[in-house]
């Protein structure tokens, strides 16, 4: 078909684009933050030491640090005998680093000059980032038997016993809300004081389902890449890239659900990259309540490969209830290591590997028996593969490429022909907050992956660019402006996707309220948008609301990513489709509900 280029949803994107930073100041960060206090992208900010989120005992409401798309924070190099550099969101605080895909919130080391100066094997440079909450955990690290609710104190901390409050976490609220982590990197940290005591890359301690992460990548860290202890947080579109111990961990009984999780491991002179995920589910008694019960969905776990020998993608132990569902996990030398002591979660089904694809480096490991490291008489994990139910496959999962050097030869999407793609993909159980997929993994086939543009696997040359996985320049975008009503007072747009093309992804909006913010008035409240093969007069796909459902609100914001389009609202009443049309000619018409009137705009973008 033919194709024209973005005009008025470019220019009104770039009215309000602003340049490159040039940074106004270097701001050091005091011991303490309270109140409500914003750190804005034209300055870098250093943090010295531990650096407290607290809301101060007399406050009526909590302290809340407000962090902008596109600021820089670094730590100070740890000295000998001192504090590690980190940032501490306490109990009954909050943060909300909210960025962007193309302008990420970046935590990195002081020496970091952001032009690739640094890479995997720089680790340990400054601390991380902890968040902790009023969530409940399950038992203390120490092993201590106490009433609940449990509190206990963050590991990789060192504080006077009046400080004590400030790294604790835990309590009785699953809804408790720490706030918001979003388009975060962070490089180049972690911190180990001594065995089983050490600051992770994002460190989240009790911390509630009222809290938002997603979108965080973990790049070169001493220890684990992300840990959790208690809560029942969600988090999902998570990168662990070049952790030196493990990608994912959880203990203390975390109740959360994942989903979109990427592990890439290496070795390195000194340190080798460990498991793919650790996960625990109580320290003492191993039956303490609430239980450990985690689901994760959609995982793409890669192993460090030929350098290793014992690398295992997933050790669950400590009475954890842990769920696999449509995953791959590659290049590890053997894929389960179920410990004895979670035998009766194990025969409760309460621990399941599914609809995953599963593929060792070496070859004589490809077996069921193979992928299992626990001796004879143990908890007997090979029947993830050898009963069919479970929909696992012993196979190549055929990705693009796992380069583990800046040399653009990472793309960890499956290609055509995958088992990750043939396989059958497991409906994920649970509750409507999983996106449900029809592809095993991480990464969806044929479009560019969510790790573009934001992360340092993208930014420094790892991620294969996405003008060669995927041409940007496929996109185009088709719009028009006009009132709109109901009847004949409908507004119509109609596109034509030629034999040549093939099956095509498009996204079909129309949006009213979303034009208040181009100071446009007279819009249209509520808006939606039916799709229409043009010889038949009943819709083939429809939508009102765009975030009405789960599935659709990652559908839309994934279609915006890559298309450069302006986001919606969420909570908005503008409507959004996003499907896959064969060759045909379609008709798009936008009405108002209800029936109102006003401005709305009809596009179609044509995705990659």
């Amino acid at each position: 078909m033919t194709k024209r280029s973005i005009k008025l949803i470019s220019a009104l994107a770039l009215s309000g684009a602003m340049a490159g930073p040039s940074f106004a100041a270097d701001v050091d960060v005091p011991r303490f933050i309270e109140g409500n206090v914003t750190w804005t992208a034209d300055n870098v900010y250093f943090l010295n030491g531990y650096s407290f989120v607290r809301t101060p005992e007399a406050a009526t409401e909590k302290s809340v640090l407000t962090i902008e798309p596109g600021t820089v924070i670094k730590g100070r190099e740890v000295q000998s005998g001192g504090e590690a550099a980190a940032l501490i969101v306490t109990r009954g605080a909050m943060i909300h680093a909210a960025g962007t895909s193309t302008e990420p919130i970046i935590f990195t080391s002081e020496l970091d000059d952001l032009s690739g100066n640094l890479g995997p094997e720089d680790v340990s440079l400054w601390g991380g980032v902890i968040i902790l909450g009023d969530a409940p955990t399950n038992s203390r690290a120490d092993g201590t038997i106490v009433a609940a609710p449990v509190v206990d104190q963050i590991e990789g901390m060192t504080v006077s016993n009046e400080e004590l409050p400030l790294i604790s976490f835990g309590g009785e609220n699953d809804e408790d809300n720490s706030g918001v982590i979003r388009y975060v990197s962070i490089r180049h940290g972690g911190f180990v004081i001594g065995t089983a005591n050490e600051i992770n890359g994002l460190t989240m301690g009790g911390v509630g389902n009222g809290t938002l992460i997603e979108y965080v990548e973990v790049f070169a860290n001493k220890d684990d890449a992300f840990e959790w202890f208690g809560g029942t947080v969600n988090a999902r579109h998570l990168v662990a890239a070049f952790s030196y111990d493990d990608s994912f961990d959880f203990d203390q009984g975390w109740r959360g659900n994942g989903q979109f999780w990427f592990a890439i491991q290496t070795e390195f002179a000194d340190d080798k990259g460990d498991k793919g995920g650790e996960h625990d589910g109580s320290t003492a008694p191993l039956d303490a309540l609430p239980l450990g019960s985690t689901m994760v969905a959609n995982a793409t776990y890669i192993g460090i490969g030929p350098a290793g020998d014992e690398n295992v993608a997933l050790n669950i132990r400590d009475n954890a209830g842990v769920k696999y569902y449509n995953s791959i996990f590659v290049d590890y030398a053997k894929m389960i290591d179920i410990e004895d002591d979670n035998q009766e979660r194990f025969d409760a089904g309460e621990v399941v590997l599914a609809n995953s694809v599963w593929w060792s480096h070496i070859p004589g490991n490809n077996t069921a028996e193979g992928f299992n490291n626990r001796p004879t008489g143990a908890v007997d994990s090979t029947v993830f593969w050898t009963q069919a139910s479970y929909g696992n496959q012993i196979a190549d999962p055929m990705l693009e490429g796992i380069s583990r050097a800046p040399d653009a030869g990472l793309d960890p999407r499956p290609k055509a022909g995958s088992p990750a793609l043939t396989g059958t993909v497991a409906t994920v159980p649970d509750d409507d907050w999983f996106v449900q997929t029809n592809y095993a993994g991480a990464f969806a086939p044929g479009v560019p992956t969510w790790m573009q543009g934001w992360t340092k696997l993208s930014t420094e040359g790892y991620l294969k660019a996405a003008s060669a996985a995927s041409p940007m320049g496929a996109v185009s975008n088709i719009s028009n402006r006009g009132q709109v009503g109901t009847g004949q007072s409908a507004q119509i747009g109609g596109f034509a996707i030629p034999a040549s093309a093939g099956p095509t992804r498009v996204m079909v909006r129309a949006v009213g309220s979303g034009l208040a913010d181009f100071g446009i008035v007279g819009f249209v409240e509520d808006v939606s948008v039916d799709l229409f093969v043009s010889t038949s007069t009943t819709a083939i796909a429809s939508n009102d609301n765009w975030d009405a459902t789960s599935a659709n609100v990652a559908a839309v914001e994934e279609a915006v990513r890559v298309s450069g389009a302006f986001p919606l609202a969420s909570g908005s009443m503008d409507a959004a489709l996003v499907i896959e049309l064969n060759p045909g000619v379609y008709t798009a018409v936008a009405r108002g509900v209800g029936g109102t009137t006003g401005i709305a705009l009809v596009e179609l973008y044509i995705l990659p």
